[in-house]
C-alpha cells in the first residue's frame, strides 16, 4: 500500500525517474466485479506519510445480496483496519462521496474532481463491462477518531472509481 520506488523509464524519448518514489500495488480476483462498488485509494509523503484503500461493494449471493467495506490506513506508522467483519458502519455511498464509521473511528472520502478513463472488467469472466476508473482524481480524506480529527488529506493524484449496474 506504499512501497517505495527506483529506476527510470523511457517513454516517447522522455526518460522518466522514478527514484525516491512511491508506488501502490493490488489484486483483483474472480470472474465478475460487484454489481455496485465503490473503489479509491491514496499515497502521500512527507512528514504525515500515509496511505489508504477503500473498497465498498454489493455482493450478489446465490440468495440475496449484502454490502460490505473493507478499508485499510496506514498513517503515522499505525495501521487502522475498517471492516464489515469487524463492525463498520456504511452510512452513506455514492458516485462522490463515503463515510464509514467503527466504533470511534469515521471515515469521509469526498471526490473533487476527476478523469474518467474506460475501463474493461469482467462478467462471469467475459470482459463485456465497461467501468471508469480516475487514476487521477482529486480526492479529500478526513479521518476521525470520536471528536479528534486524525489528518485531512487532500490529493490530486488519488484514485477513485465507482460503478453501478442499477
Amino acid at each position: 500500500m506504499g512501497h517505495s520506488l527506483g529506476g527510470t523509464l523511457k517513454l516517447d524519448g522522455e526518460q522518466i525517474d522514478f527514484s525516491n518514489g512511491i508506488g501502490y500495488i493490488e489484486t483483483d480476483r474472480g470472474r465478475s466485479f460487484p454489481s455496485a462498488y465503490l473503489w479509491t485509494q491514496c499515497v502521500w509523503d512527507g512528514t504525515d506519510q500515509g496511505s489508504l484503500m477503500l473498497a465498498i461493494a454489493t455482493i450478489q449471493l446465490p440468495v440475496g445480496s449484502f454490502t460490505g467495506c473493507v478499508c485499510s490506513i496506514f498513517y503515522r506508522g499505525q495501521e487502522y483496519r475498517l471492516a464489515t467483519y469487524r463492525g463498520v458502519r456504511i452510512e452513506t455511498w455514492s458516485s462522490s462521496r463515503a463515510v464509514i464509521c467503527q466504533g470511534k473511528y469515521r471515515l469521509e472520502v469526498e471526490l473533487l474532481n476527476e478523469r474518467r478513463q474506460a475501463l474493461h472488467a469482467p462478467i462471469e469472466g467475459r470482459m463485456e463491462r465497461t467501468v471508469h476508473e480516475s487514476l487521477c482524481a482529486k480526492v479529500r480524506y478526513r479521518f476521525w477518531h470520536g471528536k479528534d480529527l486524525l489528518f485531512q488529506h487532500t490529493n490530486k493524484n488519488a484514485s477513485f472509481e465507482y460503478s453501478s449496474t442499477d
